[in-house]
């Protein structure tokens, strides 16, 4: 777009340059019945994803942590409930070690759930680690092992190269539905087993 490149030095410019996207895309989705980088009328640029997997939702999280576009309330599972419950830290252990022993804390797990991810921020991912120590598991499950299937994905259907565009890899342990494998290995993405 004419311009555009121009601009973006300066704040201004940003906006301009995000306010000219937005226009191209609305003008692209109209002439191309509703279809922007594969994203469907539901799903346009900027709209909230949706997951048919929590934990695929919970791998992108972890990433946008990683990355500093996404922050937690509370750093640790037990900041967390001191926060939340109003409970002194050893009251904290005896939940995370006794009551939720490898088990998912509700309140975390329920921020999880409700943050909303748009289509911009889920579109730069570049990586997807599953893996049994990350971030967004420890805080969820502070005293899971890795052991068992707590944090399994069922499907790996919400990983196509239309939703992440920017996927150059993908860490996983559960196996990926044949169309999944094929669509990601076409696109150029490494499929690494754990």
């Amino acid at each position: 777009m004419p311009g555009v490149e121009d601009n973006v030095e300066s704040v201004d410019g940003v906006l301009d340059a995000a306010l000219a996207l937005s226009a191209l895309s609305c003008v692209w989705g109209e002439a191309s019945g509703g279809s922007l980088f594969g994203m469907t009328d539901r799903e346009e640029f900027g709209d909230v994803v949706e997951f048919e997997d929590f934990v695929i939702k919970l791998l992108v999280i972890d990433q946008l942590m990683k990355e500093g576009a996404v922050v937690p309330p509370h750093p640790t599972a037990h900041k967390w409930l001191e926060a939340t419950r109003g409970i002194d830290p050893h009251e904290v252990d005896d939940l995370i070690y006794d009551t939720y022993a490898h088990k998912r804390i509700p309140e975390i797990e329920q921020w999880a759930r409700d943050l909303e991810l748009d289509r911009a921020q889920v579109s730069l991912v570049q990586r997807l680690v599953w893996d049994g120590g990350i971030e967004i598991f420890m805080l969820i499950a502070a005293s899971w092992d890795g052991e068992d299937d707590l944090f399994d994905p069922r499907t790996w259907v919400d990983v196509t190269p239309e939703r992440f565009p920017m996927l150059e890899s993908v860490v996983y342990v559960e196996p990926f539905e044949d169309d999944v494998r094929r669509a990601l290995e076409d696109a150029g993405v490494t499929l690494r087993h754990v």
